[in-house]
């Protein structure tokens, strides 16, 4: 049950985008000299190894891993991974702020989910709040006449396939306790990255072992992180703070002298898909 407790939401929403900000730069500077495969899989696994840690403090019911929607559990984690692998590929031929912000995009594919998913239409201020939005991502993706750059179709996959998960997930959660959703995600998660892997296989170095640890602590954090701000506030208003990653990816592409400068039409387009998903987010209704 949501508390509604908006300092709290806040306090954690920025620590959400703040730690997203540092997994997608962490996970940018290692595909340096990693493969994105490598990456995937051991934060999978070092995730899944923590929620055993965790899995024996929860009630008797929510450990029970019986599920009668196992193809829903088997379609979000298809998205998910999926996502996750182009948002990584996206990273690395595109700048952080973009591929973060275009990872940001879900909430604008998510009525088109539902639409497919169950034939409603949303209301009319859903549609703007799309429009907005979509004209967000044109400058996004034509910040310099070049749309169909390859870093940045991917990355804009990574949002389509978050908001087909983000959309799985809502459904799931109306029969399944969370730590049933996560465990099979992150176990079929796992077989679906184990073959890319495989084929792709070199062993890390001392140095790649400890930025893998890393990249799983942040993530997990994240996650933490997300999931607190989401009990004290509503989807819209959570999701509106979110963008502070993009904030923080600037910022940390300046420090480091990673990113070139501002640019003007990126800046509106980040403001424009902001605005878009937070009337959208405030005019989606929950999947039947």
């Amino acid at each position: 049950m949501r508390k509604n407790k908006p300092s709290l939401a806040i306090l954690f929403s920025l620590l959400a985008g703040f730690f997203y900000a540092c997994l997608a730069l962490n996970i940018k500077l290692s595909l340096q000299h990693q493969g994105v495969p490598l990456i995937v899989f051991f934060r999978q696994l070092f995730s899944l190894c923590f929620l055993f840690l965790l899995f024996p403090l929860e009630r008797t019911e929510s450990r029970s891993l019986k599920s009668r929607v196992v193809p829903l559990h088997l379609l979000r984690a298809f998205a998910s991974t999926s996502g996750m692998f182009c948002f990584y590929i996206a990273l690395k031929h595109i700048s952080l702020s973009d591929a973060v912000m275009l990872s940001y995009t879900r909430p604008l594919f998510i009525p088109f989910v539902v639409y497919l998913w169950s034939g409603k239409i949303g209301k009319k201020n859903l549609w703007i709040g799309l429009l907005i939005g979509f004209l967000g991502v044109i400058l996004i993706l034509n910040p310099d006449g070049d749309v169909f750059s390859f870093g940045s179709i991917v990355g804009l996959c990574s949002g389509i396939l978050g908001a087909l998960a983000f959309t799985t997930i809502r459904k799931l959660t109306k029969t399944e306790p969370a730590n049933r959703i996560i465990f099979y995600y992150l176990i079929i998660s796992l077989f679906l990255t184990a073959i890319p892997l495989l084929m792709t296989w070199e062993t890390p170095s001392s140095e790649d072992w400890i930025s893998l640890v890393i990249i799983a602590a942040i993530a997990i954090a994240y996650q933490s992180c997300l999931t607190r701000a989401y009990q004290y506030a509503s989807a819209p208003i959570v999701g509106s703070l979110l963008y502070s990653a993009v904030v923080f990816s600037f910022f940390f592409e300046y420090i480091l002298g990673h990113g070139t400068s501002i640019n003007l039409a990126e800046i509106i387009g980040a403001i424009l898909i902001a605005a878009g998903s937070f009337i959208s987010l405030r005019s989606q209704k929950e999947v039947k």
